[in-house]
């Protein structure tokens, strides 16, 4: 029976039907399950390591899989609080300050009023108030030259403003005090309370009235003098107003924090001014100090409850206090939440390494692409039970929350802000918050996370399975496989091009230059005495300094328009959304293995300019800077990025582009990495546009002989350009080649007077005038008739590219037809008294030195005496001197007098001179003769 029972168990079940597991599982409920997709059904069953690990892995993934959920509802509640406080609309309508304060953005927290002292009944006579003469002999109340007044801590000398009061600047105030008004202009106004000052310098009261004439016409340094003596002279009774007048000028100047200093001086000496409220309450406005704001508008309304802009204010500041109590409470959340954004992160990179290292162990039955993170999460929901894709979901949008609580556009929220960037700082917050939810479900494409993730990932399992796990290409290898097909593609260039070139060469090599137009080329003593003292004032301070060198696109006739506006679908006049991304480029491996092993070499001061965020700007405005003068550095710099993104040009000018923001940001090695990347991709007739802010880069980081290599080729390729010239220029002042030096910087003036702002020309007037001081040692034994043919090959002559057109720069020769019986030092002294005949002695006092000679000791045993006199002698000479430019020759070192290897191109010129001085060593250094 029981074989009959078989037999037909065999017939009704089919035999394809029946499947067998190897792996079994308990349940939570002690049930024992087969476990049909197990991952220690390993691909290789005979490893035993591999199987311990998968079970590591699995416990692992357990267990970081629990700690990012409970993690999760944390961040949740952090971002919950963060979107319930940044909804503007809603606080705003709830409270009832807010809809009394109107527009808030129209609140003006620096507006000021004066008091003359008519609220304190100061009577009539004092004020000397006369109907003013007509009269053009008009005079200004300068209080610094009226009186002198020492330093006092009671007129708040050793505030940081006071000490830098000079550099404040301040919008002018409308009205005139009420005393005069009537009567009088404000040029009539200042010659009638300066002419009072002159009779009488200790009054305060018309002190007082020259700070608010200073104050009228917007003149914070000498407003800030007058009020001093104000402060100075006014006895207690009245000595807030002239507190009040500095406080005032401090707040209205921007310097709110010293300005509290001196208003709390000024309610303490007299509480019942209701100004005196009203001015410290807008300084602490400012500084967000809400509460004080309200106790402070509280009791100037008391004193005037019909002053209506106090009745405004006050509800604007409470509004204002409630929403930044929000947006404090905001910040704390979002501080928190960044930090557990961290922790979440790492876990959540850990997590997704494990999942592809237990799916790679595993033997699956159909191809897997486990290096895709989206797939994995998939897999492992399907394995585990756990809802690891949803997981994953929400680690997106936290990646893409802390994207931006890690960028600069959300420091800059919290840097430096004031009340009135209180509602911009919650609008942006707001638009933050509902830019993250809206966008959350693209945060994979928006942070790139996978590709992180899987250079990660593979990164761990080459450690794990070094022999089973093949190389991925790395984006830089991308990039140059790129670049090639893209060389490949030089038709594709010339089409993309094309767009571009729409403007004109604009200093071609083909151009004729005047030679004839410049005092330098038309006078051969060039420049004279009176030229150096005209243009005197406007040598720089440091004539060795280097400046930051661009060579706009333009200049090759590229116009590139509207490239970062409207090709790019965000006109100039709206925000780029959110989020924005810096242009970067890619790594350099030359670059960065030579900036970390070769030293950089010291070039002196490099001197920043506006010029590059200047044609960043005009750029970024289609060619009108003012158009763009509100946008952010950032906006721009993903305006760039969606370019380069959208292929809307040329990649090498998009490079190019890219290193003129970094540089404008102060990051030369970004814009090192963007150059380097832009010059293997731009044509040759463009090469010289890198090539030179290249040379500027490497300068500036101190690469001379890289800058020098760059430099050269750009010249060879166009020898007009007035940047090109200014860097080679720059590069010759450095070795000390001083008439290569000045050629380029005539080249620049011939070709483009302002070049730089007109800096350009101010250098080449200074060296010219300094060079020019030293024109007697650098012709002692020079022919004037020689003809010189030993020169060094591209430095001391340039020529066209065809070979023609050569030009020498000027460089003498040495003579060798003076006297075999003349010693140097006799061709020396000769030199020195064909100097002094030729000298133009008109400003000399002939007189220098009688006093000199009546006060020399008669006893030559004297000396001190003789020392003394020395000495005197010495300072007279200095203080007579005008050769030493605008420093004095005081400031002169002994190592600015000394000789360079550069200059001394005939060493036996050299040589005869030292052997003279040795000579006389011994006789000089007896002490008998002393």
């Amino acid at each position: 029976m029981k074989v009959i029972m078989l037999i037909f168990i065999f017939i009704v079940c089919p035999l394809d039907g029946i499947q067998a597991n190897t792996h079994w599982m308990v349940t939570e409920s002690g049930l024992i399950q087969p476990k049909v997709d197990s991952p220690f059904e390993l691909d290789r069953p005979y490893d035993l390591l591999a199987f311990i690990d998968q079970e590591t892995y699995w416990n692992e993934i357990i267990d970081i899989y629990n700690d990012l959920s409970k993690r999760q509802i944390i961040i949740d509640k952090l971002w919950n609080d963060v979107d319930k406080n940044t909804d503007i609309g809603l606080l705003v309508l709830a409270d009832s300050n807010c809809l009394k304060a109107g527009q808030l953005k129209q609140l003006d927290w620096y507006v000021s009023y004066s008091d003359d002292g008519s609220s304190r009944n100061i009577p009539d006579y004092v004020y000397q108030v006369t109907r003013p003469l007509f009269t053009l002999d008009l005079h200004i109340p300068d209080c610094k030259k009226i009186s002198s007044l020492i330093f006092s801590m009671s007129t708040f000398e050793h505030l940081e403003s006071m000490i830098h009061r000079d550099n404040l600047t301040m919008l002018g105030e409308e009205h005139l005090p009420e005393k005069v008004a009537p009567i009088m202009t404000l040029d009539q106004f200042g010659n009638w309370v300066a002419r009072i000052l002159k009779k009488n310098n200790t009054s305060w009261l018309h002190y007082h009235m020259a700070s608010m004439y200073w104050r009228v016409r917007g003149k914070a340094p000498k407003a800030i003098e007058c009020s001093r003596r104000a402060i100075h002279y006014a006895p207690r009774e009245y000595k807030d107003l002239a507190l009040l007048g500095l406080g005032t000028i401090l707040h209205v100047s921007r310097m709110t924090e010293d300005a509290v200093i001196v208003l709390n001086a000024a309610v303490d000496h007299n509480p019942n001014s209701y100004l005196n409220h009203f001015h410290i309450a807008n300084a602490y406005a400012v500084l967000c100090d809400f509460n004080n704001t309200s106790r402070h508008l509280n009791d100037c309304l008391k004193l005037n409850p019909t002053f209506e802009i106090a009745i405004k204010h006050k509800h604007g500041a409470n509004c204002l206090g409630n929403v930044w109590q929000k947006l404090i409470v905001v910040k704390v959340a979002l501080n928190k939440l960044r930090d557990e954004l961290v922790i979440y992160g790492q876990k959540e990179a850990q997590l997704l390494k494990l999942q592809a290292s237990i799916l790679k162990a595993m033997k699956l039955k159909e191809e897997h692409d486990y290096m895709s993170v989206v797939k994995n999460c998939e897999k492992m929901t399907e394995l585990t039970g756990l809802d690891i894709k949803a997981l994953k979901v929400r680690g997106d949008r936290n990646s893409l929350i802390k994207y931006f609580l890690d960028g600069p556009i959300y420091n800059d929220l919290w840097t430096d802000k004031t009340s009135l960037h209180v509602i911009e700082v919650a609008f942006s917050l707001q638009r933050l918050a509902r830019h993250v939810d809206k966008h959350s479900s693209l945060a994979s494409e928006l942070m790139a996370q996978s590709d992180l993730l899987r250079s990660a990932e593979h990164r761990a399992l080459k450690d794990l399975m070094p022999s089973s796990i093949p190389d991925i290409p790395s984006k830089e290898n991308t990039e140059v496989k790129q670049e090639t097909k893209i060389d490949k593609k030089a038709s594709t260039i010339e089409e993309e091009l094309d767009v571009f070139e729409v403007g004109v060469h604009l200093f071609p090599p083909t151009m004729k230059i005047n030679r004839n137009a410049e005092d330098f080329d038309n006078d051969p003593d060039w420049p004279s005495k009176s030229f150096c003292k005209e243009h005197e004032r406007n040598f720089p301070q440091n004539v060795e300094a280097i400046y930051p060198v661009f060579m706009p696109f333009e200049n090759k006739g590229l116009m590139l328009g509207t490239l970062l506006t409207d090709k790019l679908g965000v006109p100039a006049s709206e925000e780029h959304d959110l989020p924005w991304h810096p242009p970067t480029c890619p790594h350099d491996k030359v670059s960065a293995a030579f900036t970390q092993k070769r030293k950089s070499q010291l070039v002196g001061e490099v001197i920043r300019t506006d010029q590059l965020k200047q044609k960043l700007l005009e750029y970024a405005g289609n060619g009108n800077s003012d158009l763009v003068r509100h946008m952010h550095d950032a906006e721009i710099g993903h305006r760039i990025y969606s370019a380069v993104q959208k292929r809307l040009a040329p990649k090498w000018i998009l490079y190019t582009l890219s290193s003129l923001y970094w540089r404008a940001r102060d990051n030369n090695v970004n814009a090192l990495h963007c150059l380097l990347t832009a010059s293997k991709g731009v044509p040759i007739r463009y090469k010289d546009l890198v090539l030179i802010s290249l040379a500027s880069v490497c300068l500036e980081m101190g690469y001379f002989d890289e800058a020098l290599t760059a430099a050269e080729e750009a010249f060879r390729l166009s020898l007009y350009e007035p940047a090109t010239n200014f860097i080679l220029a720059e590069l010759n002042m450095l070795k000390k080649h001083r008439h290569t030096h000045l050629f380029h910087l005539k080249q620049v003036v011939r070709v483009d007077k302002e070049f730089l702002g007109g800096i350009a020309k101010n250098i080449l007037y200074a060296w010219g005038c300094v060079l020019k001081q030293a024109i007697d040692l650098s012709d002692f034994d020079y022919g004037k008739s020689d003809v010189c043919t030993q020169l060094e090959p591209g430095v001391n002559m340039v020529c066209d590219r065809d070979g023609t057109n050569c030009h020498v720069t000027n460089v003498k020769c040495p003579s060798y037809m003076e006297k075999a019986d003349k010693s140097v030092l006799v061709r020396l002294l000769e030199l020195k008294d064909e100097s002094i005949r030729q000298a133009h002695v008109d400003n000399m006092d002939e007189d220098l030195f009688d006093r000199i000679i009546k006060n020399m000791p008669r006893d030559r045993a004297d000396f001190l005496g003789h020392q003394l006199n020395l000495d005197t002698m010495m300072i007279t000479i200095a203080n007579s001197l005008k050769g030493c430019g605008p420093k004095g020759c005081h400031t002169m070192q002994a190592e600015d007098m000394a000789l360079q290897e550069e200059d001394c191109t005939y060493h036996h010129l050299q040589l005869g001179y030292w052997l003279h001085i040795v000579s006389f060593k011994q006789p000089f250094s007896d002490p008998n003769l002393r």
